[in-house]
């Protein structure tokens, strides 16, 4: 139960961080235009709070992680409170001769490293799907190309490329 508390304030933390910060904007905004040494002191305080608010997400961090490696250890899941749990070994460490344990959840597939912590899978990396019409149809010329590259001796792939460019002209 205390684990699912503070998991879900450091869920919601950085949005009532930014409508925090984002109220202060618009109260400094307000304040240019009635009392400008106000806007000013309204900025101050609000880069001064930054240290604060990043020390607290630090704090609810690490009270998280020790709550959250127990639950793991159990064998069930942070996230969803289910015990479909399983643990992975890799060997791809900082230190020599050291595996990191992963885990996984099968029945919502959160994935958890070794401390406890949230792996994010990295979908930035993943090429984008390609629009159906940026796809060539049967009929271009492009079918005879990419047929001629996956040939596998040169002069067939010679002979096809320069059929297919002879087709054009």
């Amino acid at each position: 139960m205390l684990h699912t508390i503070v998991r879900w304030i450091r869920r919601v933390y950085p949005g009532v961080v930014f409508g925090g910060y984002l109220i202060a904007f618009l109260l400094a905004f307000t304040m240019v235009f009635m009392l400008p040494i106000g806007a000013l002191g309204m900025v101050f305080l609000a880069v001064m709070a930054l240290i604060p608010v990043v020390a607290l997400l630090a704090l609810v961090k690490a009270v998280e992680r020790p709550l959250a490696l127990r639950k793991l250890r159990r064998g069930d899941c942070p996230a969803c409170d289910v015990g479909s749990i399983t643990t992975s070994h890799d060997s791809g460490s900082d230190r020599v001769g050291v595996q990191n344990a992963h885990y996984a959840c099968g029945a919502c597939g959160s994935r958890f490293s070794d401390r406890g912590e949230d792996i994010q899978d990295d979908d930035d990396d993943a090429p984008a799907p390609r629009h159906p019409a940026e796809h060539p149809t049967e009929d271009s010329p492009s079918d005879a190309f990419r047929s001629a590259s996956t040939s596998a001796s040169p002069r067939a792939m010679t002979g096809e490329l320069s059929g297919a460019l002879s087709g054009l002209g």
